[in-house]
């Protein structure tokens, strides 16, 4: 039986999260709907990947029975309280990341999940990477011991892009490209809370990081 999938947003997120769901067997993944604050837009990205709904406001698709999960592909700031809207709905929720933008908005979203027994997850695809099977596969293995040091590095261009050049929008590298760094380390040592942590970073001149280390 299909998961009937709504998606929120019709930017490119959603564009790249839908190219990614098109690989997977048809018959466990249907994409129903999709929804954006401008019918329009709405639609134009329904045509595109063949939706047979679009609506122009998610209300709508939150209301929408068909619908079992919500994939949110909005910028950062909107992301819990789209989160809530749909979880509010009893609607299962696959959220791009970051989830939350601190830690106080992330456990009113879990608690509110776990309130409505739904399912609640940030979209880190790289998680499921085959590399990232290798990895956890050769961890459990205990090839190479136990390991005491992780390194990772991740940069491309950020202040090019308006969503993560911008503060109002949630914006930062901590947000964008900073999180894979550090739930690789975090898979790495078995998903285990860091007993301390210190930054270090540059600050541009809207006070976003553009650097940290």
């Amino acid at each position: 039986m299909a998961l009937h999938w709504g998606i929120c947003s019709a930017g490119k997120i959603s564009n790249d999260f839908l190219c990614g769901l098109s690989t997977l067997d048809s018959s466990l993944h249907s994409v129903d709907a999709v929804a954006a604050r401008s019918l329009e837009r709405a639609q134009q990205f329904a045509e595109l990947h063949q939706i047979p709904k679009a609506y122009g406001s998610y209300e709508e698709l939150a209301k929408d029975e068909n619908i079992d999960i919500v994939y949110i592909g909005s910028v950062n700031t909107e992301h819990v309280p789209l989160s809530k809207f749909f979880l509010n709905h009893n609607k299962h929720v696959l959220c791009e990341k970051p989830m939350a933008l601190n830690v106080k908005q992330l456990k009113e979203v879990l608690s509110l999940a776990k309130e409505k027994n739904v399912f609640f997850m940030e979209a880190v695809w790289s998680r499921f990477f085959p590399a990232y099977n290798k990895i956890r596969e050769v961890l459990n293995s205990n090839q190479i011991g136990e390991v005491k040091l992780v390194q990772a590095s991740f940069g491309y261009p950020l202040l090019v892009k308006e969503r993560v050049a911008k503060k109002e929008l949630g914006g930062g590298v901590f947000y964008d490209i900073g999180m894979y760094t550090v739930q690789f380390a975090l898979m790495v040592f078995g998903d285990e809370a860091p007993s301390s942590m210190s930054i270090s970073g540059h600050l541009t001149e809207l006070g976003l990081y553009l650097l940290l280390s």
